[in-house]
């Protein structure tokens, strides 16, 4: 990665670094493949009733709202499903962000998953205090410079139009104020785990501080990569997406299809987000160069100075 600039950095990663990808595309395949199970016994009912043959052509909005109302005790269990799912995928992402990170400043291709983990493990207990104080300071933000001017913003639009000024400036408020702290917040945390992988902090408190560091002076920089890859992200997922719903099984074998495409999908979303996090290792590498102190070496000689030119001779 040495004299790339974050986004060329990233990019080659995003292409060199399958393997990671692949680690990244297991740690949500596999929860959500466990879930598959229960979830191919509560849609046995749903095989059994009217609603089977319009839903095997497309969406159907009155099958799926038939079904909710008709069997609520099944739609109870499919949520708690997909809620564990969801949690145990974010403790898995966060177990292996450690591991994935050191694996990108070693750029060693191979032995990844072994690596992964076992970096994963010495890491996790510092990156758990650093995702609790990202929580928290996501919420205070978030309540501080969106929650707070969104409900003057409402105070202030009560008895005037609904569409008017204050409450269109609410929605743009909440909008670009609501991502705009999102993503600082989000870029300190990751930055911090950076300085955790790289070992200039042994703790949360002091990588928060140094990452914090780090972004002084340079947030529009650091926000620009997030925004770059943010776009690359939505623009894979919008292109399978699209693949999926023209292909629109009504077979086993097109099911089959789909589903193999749509996880396609996500390896290459976890290749971008491998990208993601090389650019910003490449830009915290940039910004401690920045901000060393200069280092004065001294010249052990002096240069002598000419020697004067002599007077010509006269003639």
């Amino acid at each position: 990665m040495k004299n790339e600039r974050p986004i060329s950095a990233g990019l080659h990663a995003a292409l060199s670094h399958r393997r990671l990808a692949l680690v990244l595309w297991l740690s949500i395949a596999v929860p959500a493949g466990l879930v598959c199970t229960p979830l191919g016994s509560l849609t046995r009912l749903l095989d059994a009733s009217p609603f089977r043959e319009a839903l095997s052509k497309g969406w159907d909005s009155w099958g799926i709202l038939s079904w909710h109302l008709l069997r609520p005790g099944e739609w109870g269990l499919l949520h708690s499903l997909l809620v564990a799912t969801f949690a145990a995928v974010l403790l898995i992402q966060l177990f292996l962000t450690g591991g994935i990170l050191r694996a990108l400043m070693t750029g060693i291709p191979r032995p990844v998953f072994r690596r992964v983990v076992a970096e994963s493990a010495s890491l996790f207990k510092p990156n758990l205090w650093a995702a609790a104080r990202y929580a928290v300071g996501l919420a205070l933000w978030m309540g501080l410079f969106v929650a707070a001017p969104a409900r003057l913003f409402r105070k202030l639009a009560e008895d005037r139009a609904p569409n008017g000024f204050w409450s269109s400036s609410r929605e743009l408020w909440v909008l670009a104020a609501g991502l705009l702290v999102y993503y600082l917040v989000s870029l300190k945390f990751d930055l911090a785990r950076i300085a955790l992988a790289r070992g200039e902090a042994r703790n949360a408190r002091s990588a928060y501080k140094l990452a914090k560091k780090r972004m002084k002076g340079a947030r529009g920089r650091v926000v620009a990569i997030a925004l770059f890859w943010t776009v690359v992200g939505v623009a894979i997922q919008a292109l399978f997406t699209n693949v999926g719903v023209k292909m629109n099984p009504q077979t086993g074998a097109g099911v089959f299809w789909l589903v193999v495409v749509r996880q396609i999908g996500f390896v290459v979303s976890a290749m971008a987000r491998v990208g993601f996090w090389a650019s910003l290792i490449r830009f915290d590498e940039i910004r401690r160069d920045e901000l060393a102190p200069p280092v004065y070496v001294p010249v052990p000689w002096e240069i002598p100075p000419a020697e004067p030119v002599p007077p010509p001779l006269p003639a």
